[in-house]
């Protein structure tokens, strides 16, 4: 690929029509220079190419979807809208060598805010014919293939962040990704796919063996456990990466605050700390407070009721015990004692009759009318609750707190929040007391912000280690089920079988690609000791370099065959490095990729820089584009690097007419003529 012409509308920081045109490559050079102070938009300029060519997938989106659409939306130029401008677009013209013919592309993509609706809309033309839907799609799964983001963003070169790439996690693994998008390698592991999605598919799975077909699903499951696995570890180390931005933006903001007179970065946490035990403190009370009026409240409005229910229980009780003393005695045990005692003493009445009957039959009524509860009509009595023992004592102890309850309780813990309420105004106004102008209101502002954000990254990374945790678990389990599996599977197979086939197939394709891979490998290898070598200064140079074709390890050795680790480079040899190792990829692959370096001489010392400019920027590729500032490449560097310039710029931003301005010149140019 190499970029002849960008325009940029109303997007960013480009207020109006801005435009950038590179035209081919000529005998000139290959350098394409921009300058311009922090600021000025040259971060918003690679971005533009980017979103033109890639759309949602320069942001990880499959397609077009609310959080690309709000991210655009984000980026149209407030002086634009404020003036009612309600439009943007990014247009990049470009040409893709394609099985060695050059093809020239036209993206257009625009913006427009309407009344209730904000629409994407774009237009891709190659040599000036315009795509229609199908094309548009294909063209897209094209790029997928053969450039997709993340090889594109590879050969971007931040000196800023390099030393942190390099050292990353994943650097072994992106190199791997790279290296094989580069030389087409990746084409085996499709292959892979294409026999198992054949072996998936209806009429050709169900002729398998049930072993054959756990077999060939496990084989599925694993590549889609591998995918998952590879996208959780890329989205956490994301992630981390955010996490580390936050942790300088923070550090940063809070010594802006100090040095703004701001209250000190342990005093304002011992603060908010406080106010966070406080407000904790304040949520248990309000818990109690309210589980008092959920609970108690009622009942205590209602005491004479509560009261009236305890009086009745007491009476059914009582009548109760009265019904059952007067049925057992009654029944049983009295007319069973009277009659025994009328045997030993002869009773008669006034008139001397005998009146043993009639007595009995006084004794059980005078008896049963002294044992009446007092108070209580039996006749008319009639049983409410009948509850339960447990359920009377529950209704006794409700009773007695209904009966001790004072409301002393709910007075304190309202005096309680009142204070609390005091005390967390007096520490957040003791904060707001400290910010005392517009600027560190700004400040604490942005690192509530940043805290928020800090936290949120923390939460997600941990949420996502979860899952890798347990996606590592279950792909471990697979391959535990595809070796038992495979032992009976090869154990019952027979000679033609389309499933033999396929697996022999598999070997041949997975050994073909590690052939692939060593011999493209060795290349690089070779490559990259010539460039690093050639860069280094005298008595620095390597004796091997080499990667490893599995995991894409690198050893190096120095002249004096011992060890060289990537942690022990220096940042500017660490720049060195990586520089060398971009160009022998694109050197060994014969491919084309637009190389962006930023703060490329920011690390490097004089040796370095002047051994960049002469013996790497001239081969690194057909388009190298330099971001610099005017202390980067000064006047010097510029009178240097000025041969093997094809087109430069310099961008400034107004602030009386907010606009930036592109000139077509180099800060130094001018005293060059």
């Amino acid at each position: 690929m190499r970029i002849n012409k960008l325009v940029i509308n109303n997007f960013g920081i480009y207020y109006g029509h801005n435009e950038f045109s590179f035209g081919e490559k000529n005998e000139k050079g290959n350098v394409i220079l921009i300058g311009g102070e922090n600021g000025a938009g040259k971060t918003t300029f690679l971005s533009a190419i980017k979103l033109a060519i890639y759309g949602p997938l320069f942001l990880g989106y499959k397609s077009t979807n609310n959080k690309y659409m709000e991210y655009i939306k984000d980026k149209i130029n407030i002086y634009a809208l404020s003036e009612g401008v309600k439009r943007a677009s990014i247009e990049v013209e470009f040409t893709i060598r394609n099985h060695g013919e050059k093809e020239n592309y036209k993206i257009h993509k625009e913006w427009r805010i309407n009344k209730d609706s904000f629409k994407e809309y774009v237009q891709i033309y190659k040599d000036n014919n315009i795509f229609n839907e199908k094309e548009t799609e294909e063209f897209y799964n094209f790029l997928r293939r053969y450039l997709p983001p993340s090889l594109f963003d590879f050969f971007f070169f931040d000196g800023e962040k390099v030393q942190q790439y390099v050292l990353d996690s994943r650097f072994e693994q992106n190199v791997k990704e790279a290296f094989m998008t580069l030389f087409n390698l990746d084409l085996f592991d499709i292959l892979r796919d294409d026999l198992f999605k054949y072996l998936k598919q209806e009429n050709v799975f169900s002729n398998l063996t049930d072993e054959q077909k756990q077999y060939t699903q496990i084989e599925h499951d694993l590549r889609n456990q591998e995918t998952v696995i590879h996208r959780l570890e890329t989205r956490i180390a994301e992630l981390k990466e955010k996490l580390k931005d936050t942790q300088v933006r923070i550090q940063e903001l809070e010594r802006e605050f100090s040095s703004h007179g701001g209250m000190i970065t342990r005093e304002r946490e011992e603060l908010n700390n406080k106010i966070f035990l406080m407000e904790q403190e304040k949520r248990q009370i309000s818990e109690k407070i309210r589980e008092i009026i959920a609970s108690l409240l009622p009942f205590v409005i209602t005491k004479k009721l509560v009261q009236q229910t305890i009086t009745q229980l007491e009476n059914e009780e009582r009548v109760q015990k009265y019904e059952m003393l007067k049925d057992e005695l009654g029944q049983h045990t009295l007319p069973h004692l009277l009659k025994s005692l009328s045997h030993k003493f002869y009773i008669t009445d006034k008139d001397g009759n005998e009146a043993s009957s009639t007595f009995m039959d006084e004794i059980s009524t005078k008896l049963f009318n002294l044992l009446k509860p007092v108070g209580i009509n039996i006749d008319k009595f009639q049983i409410i609750h009948g509850m339960t023992r447990e359920q009377k004592r529950a209704m006794h102890e409700l009773f007695e707190s209904v009966r001790q309850f004072s409301g002393k309780d709910i007075d304190h813990y309202f005096l309680r929040m009142e204070h609390l309420t005091h005390e967390i105004y007096n520490a957040k106004k003791q904060i707001e007391h400290n910010v005392k102008d517009d600027t560190l209101k700004e400040i604490v502002n942005k690192l509530n912000g940043e805290h928020r954000l800090h936290e949120q990254i923390k939460f997600e990374i941990e949420n996502n280690e979860v899952k890798l945790t347990e996606a590592k678990k279950f792909y471990h389990e697979l391959v535990a089920q595809k070796e038992r599996i495979a032992k009976r599977v090869y154990k019952a197979q027979k000679d033609g079988n389309i499933f033999e086939l396929c697996q022999k197939l598999n070997v041949v394709l997975t050994k073909y690609q590690e052939i692939q891979v060593n011999k493209y490998l060795g290349t690089v290898e070779t490559y990259f000791l010539q460039m690093f070598n050639s860069l280094m200064r005298k008595g620095q140079f390597l004796n091997s370099f080499k990667i490893d074709p599995y995991t894409f390890e690198m050893t190096m050795l120095n002249h004096t065959n011992s060890q060289v680790f990537k942690h022990s480079l220096s940042a500017g040899e660490t720049q060195i490095f990586f520089l060398s190792l971009l160009w022998a990829l694109l050197k060994a692959s014969k491919q084309q990729i637009p190389l962006v370096l930023d703060t490329l001489f920011g690390r490097l010392d004089r040796t370095h820089k002047e051994n960049l400019i002469d013996k790497y920027l001239p081969i690194a590729g057909e388009q190298v584009i330099i971001l610099s500032t005017n202390t980067e490449i000064d006047e010097y560097y510029y009178k240097k690097i000025k041969p093997h310039i094809q087109q430069e710029f310099v961008l400034c931003f107004n602030r009386e007419t907010n606009r930036v301005e592109i000139n077509h010149n180099y800060f130094f140019q001018k005293v060059m003529n």
